[in-house]
């Protein structure tokens, strides 16, 4: 199916399709009242950005990024378990990162205090994009099918970036997929070869797994929920809400409650004889005893003024199992992710063979310290060869990067010391693709990139000596989240209105 070859008349049949399969499954983004440009007394809410057909990606590609996840979700737990390590690679972000040296200093009171906890629970996702060694080829005039194709087929799989506190998408990528696969079977759009999606099943029986295991560790006498951590003014319930329900759905049941970080954790939360947290939905109710602490907000540093520290603190230290944990939550820091690409630190914690597997995947990444990596990073970011690159914070949520020409301006007015907060990557050039998009900013047809994200999730028990090695209980794939944007944007947040929730066509 060609972009070029779909007339106006049959876009707009598909759009109607598809606008109203996507308000019927809570394809939606809400709107809360206080955000409205206007007074209504119903809740409103709009449709979520979507690919109007679905976008081309090769299957050897696709299929290779599900198939190392397990390794990536192997990795990023013992990573999550080697405190000296990780303290190594932290410590000096600590002194130019105020994020950074909260995080830090909330897990230092709960490691001199003793952990009660020896579960962890993890929902990751891994992100790649397309990677061709010569770039795109949207500068010719002409470029034809078999080109493209072509130039699809013989590009890498390179990792953007790793994300293990509050992976979002995993709900819209599921009911866009079958969306996309709806249409294509009722003969609405000509896709095929468009793979199932898993992804609210898989994170559902992560958090019902996790659940149960609290539940048999020792003689619970009251009643245990799961407790998801929220934002306030929340825009994303329908990727949220869905999780909740499937659980309730699940035999036995498992409920789950919202709380809003970090007002309502210090409302109604507060720690039994055993530091159990205990959760009273209301004045009248008892007290329920919450089996793992599902995080879906704290990954923003506005949200750790004081209160906001002491309710990771009473989250963390408590006998909760943490999806993540507040170290599994620094792992997922840009700082860490540059620090693997460097020769022989993957083998610290993986086989040379896994190792060798993942490294595949990493683009360049240099610190912007005054390390001899970092001199040469500031030579790349200030001579004139900034282009070529992005710088990333460790903050989580879209927005925050620095991109090519932009970067020399950026960083001239802060104190060089400073500069170390951050790291310089190497841009992903992606092969010319087309797509057409519709989201609440704009309708777009022509030149797109797309961004394949692979769920995993796990559950795994610490050691219980320093050094000890961990047991890993659950290492698995857990379906996917693709999302596209027009090739002249530079974030992808489709939440914050970058890019579209998409279905790859598989070739």
């Amino acid at each position: 199916m060609q972009v070029e070859d779909l007339s106006e008349a049959h876009l707009d049949k598909i759009l109607l399709e598809l606008e109203d399969y996507q308000i019927c499954h809570a394809s939606l983004l809400k709107i809360p009242r206080s955000l409205a440009d206007f007074e209504s007394t119903v809740a409103i809410a709009r449709p979520i950005g979507v690919s109007i057909i679905p976008t081309t990606f090769p299957r050897p590609q696709f299929e290779r990024a599900l198939e190392i996840q397990t390794l990536f979700n192997e990795l990023y737990i013992k990573i999550a378990e080697d405190e000296i390590w990780l303290q190594a690679i932290i410590q000096n972000l600590c002194e130019v990162d105020e994020f950074a040296g909260k995080l830090w200093s909330i897990w230092e009171r709960v490691r001199d205090e003793g952990e009660i906890q020896g579960l962890r629970c993890g929902i990751f996702r891994s992100d790649y994009m397309l990677h061709h060694r010569h770039g795109c080829t949207g500068g010719e005039k002409i470029i034809t099918n078999d080109r493209i194709k072509q130039d699809i087929m013989d590009s890498e799989l390179k990792q953007v970036e790793f994300n293990t506190y509050s992976c979002a998408g995993g709900t819209h990528a599921n009911v866009a997929a079958n969306m996309h696969r709806y249409l294509a079977g009722k003969g609405i759009h000509t896709a095929s070869h468009l793979p199932k999606n898993n992804s609210i099943k898989s994170i559902t029986e992560a958090l019902e797994s996790a659940h149960k295991a609290y539940n048999t560790s020792a003689d619970r006498k009251r009643q245990t929920a799961i407790l998801m951590t929220v934002q306030p003014n929340n825009v994303n319930v329908c990727d949220e809400r869905p999780i909740e329900y499937a659980l309730s759905e699940c035999e036995p049941p498992v409920v789950l409650y919202r709380v809003q970080f970090s007002d309502e954790v210090i409302q109604k939360c507060t720690l039994g004889t055993n530091r159990e947290l205990l959760f009273q939905p209301n004045a009248e109710s008892e007290a329920i005893e919450i089996s793992v602490v599902y995080q879906r907000a704290g990954y923003d540093s506005h949200e750790y003024d004081q209160q906001g520290v002491h309710t990771r603190y009473l989250l963390e230290r408590s006998q909760a199992i943490k999806c993540p944990t507040i170290l599994s939550h620094i792992v997922g820091f840009k700082k860490v992710q540059q620090e693997l690409t460097r020769p022989r630190v993957l083998e610290r914690f993986l086989t040379p063979e896994a190792a060798g597997i993942l490294r595949q995947t990493f683009i360049p990444q240099y610190p912007l310290d005054t390390s001899t990596e970092g001199i040469k990073a500031e030579e790349i970011a200030m001579g004139g060869k900034a282009e070529s690159y992005i710088m990333k914070p460790s903050l989580e949520g879209g927005g925050h990067n620095v991109f090519g020409k932009d970067i020399p301006t950026f960083l001239r007015p802060i104190p060089r010391k400073e500069w170390s907060k951050y790291v310089l990557m190497e841009k992903i050039r992606p092969p010319s693709i087309q797509g057409v998009l519709i989201s609440p900013v704009a309708a777009h047809k022509g030149r797109v990139v797309s961004e394949l994200g692979v769920l995993g999730t796990c559950l795994w028990r610490r050691g219980e000596q320093r050094g000890e090695k961990v047991e890993i209980l659950r290492n698995a794939e857990a379906g996917w989240t693709f999302k596209t944007k027009p090739h002249d944007v530079q974030e992808m947040s489709v939440v914050k209105g970058y890019g579209c929730f998409d279905c790859p066509y598989l070739f």
